[in-house]
């Protein structure tokens, strides 16, 4: 018999040094006299070892029918890995866009919240400047009167000028502060 090699191969076994052990039993036994004790023995040796080559046949032919199914069912499996690290890299990329996307709506989040404090916020610093240029227009002379409209309109410059570094701040601030909805 051959041996085994590679085992994703098919092995094609032959038989043809035990058939051909068989044959060369059978014309010794059919030499010796008909009567021969020796004759008998080696009869039932040729019965048994013929019976043992059939059985062989038969175990190598089921050995390969199973082979045969076990070489079909790892290329399915090897077809099914693939298709499965397919959807896994379809799902990882699927994964990225979705955190993507929840990223970019915190930060949505945190900018309108941001942007909530901060105008109300500027609501509130320019109520507080509107009451500083009425105080300085009631309690000013006449000489400092005319600078009350200058420094009015620089501390609402200056708060104008600070809402995109304080916008910045805040939301850096709720980022840290505030856990996501």
């Amino acid at each position: 018999m051959k041996d085994r090699r590679d085992a994703t191969q098919p092995i094609s076994v032959s038989f043809e040094r035990e058939e051909a052990g068989a044959e060369k039993l059978r014309t010794w036994i059919n030499e010796l006299p008909d009567d021969s004790e020796f004759r008998l023995r080696l009869e039932e040796i040729r019965v048994y070892y013929e019976s043992l080559l059939r059985d062989a046949r038969l175990l190598v032919r089921m050995g390969d029918r199973l082979q045969a199914k076990l070489r079909a069912a790892n290329e399915e499996l090897a077809q099914k890995n693939e298709e499965i690290a397919h959807y896994n890299l379809q799902l990882r990329e699927k994964n990225r866009e979705l955190q993507e996307t929840l990223d970019a709506l915190q930060e949505s989040q945190r900018r309108r919240r941001a942007l909530t404090v901060l105008g109300l916020s500027a609501i509130v610093i320019f109520m507080i400047t509107e009451l500083i240029e009425y105080y300085i227009e009631r309690s000013a002379s006449d000489a400092t009167s005319q600078w009350a409209n200058f420094i009015s309109f620089g501390l609402k410059a200056l708060v104008a000028l600070a809402f995109k570094p304080l916008e910045e701040f805040v939301e850096s601030l709720l980022s840290r502060t505030v856990p996501p909805k």
